[in-house]
């Protein structure tokens, strides 16, 4: 199944979301280590200490692909990762969203982005692959419009993507204009006039 362009980025009131930048690193280290272990175990697919999450989260920016974050009262919320996977056509999907902003529709908005992102780069198809006692990560893997197939203990769901538009092309550099002009906000402290 194809997944429509449209997933209406249905973006939960008071949040932000853009794509992160370097500049973005200390707040997804806080997010990373403030995982819980449940949501680590679950996000690394094993356990994972609080030390080595948030070792990869100061990694994360800096490495190939995509990763965006949602905000929720200027607080980093969520993140979904776009990396590269085999084929020059794949892409594998992962999210960690922190405890209290659960079920909120941050992951879907996030993933609504980097589909688009990912479409729009010439991706065909995505991964996302779970742990099939995760719940949570398989219905925003169908919200997404993906297929599955489970194989003990994994889930792996693979998310088809139709070619680009020309207005998913538009659509995402108007966002990636806003997403520098938020990201640039954010990094330079307001200065109160005197």
């Amino acid at each position: 199944m194809q997944a429509p362009y449209s997933h209406a980025f249905n973006t939960p009131a008071g949040t932000l979301v853009r794509r992160l930048w370097p500049s973005d690193s200390t707040a997804l280290v806080a997010l990373f280590r403030g995982l819980d272990p449940e949501s680590r175990f679950d996000r690394f697919m094993g356990a994972v200490s609080e030390t080595a999450a948030a070792a990869y989260a100061s990694r994360a920016l800096v490495a190939e692909g995509l990763v965006f974050g949602a905000f929720t009262d200027g607080a980093l919320r969520g993140v979904g990762e776009l990396r590269p996977a085999g084929a020059a056509t794949e892409a594998e999907l992962a999210f960690a969203v922190a405890r209290g902003h659960r079920g909120r529709g941050l992951g879907h908005a996030l993933g609504a982005r980097l589909t688009q992102a990912a479409r729009n780069g010439g991706m065909h198809r995505l991964h996302l692959r779970c742990l099939s006692g995760n719940r949570p990560m398989r219905a925003l893997a169908r919200r997404l419009g993906a297929e599955f197939s489970a194989g003990g203990r994994e889930v792996h769901a693979v998310l088809a993507l139709s070619p680009p538009t020309a207005f998913s092309l538009w659509r995402e550099n108007v966002d990636g204009l806003f997403d520098v002009a938020a990201a640039a906000s954010a990094a330079w402290p307001m200065v109160s006039a005197v």
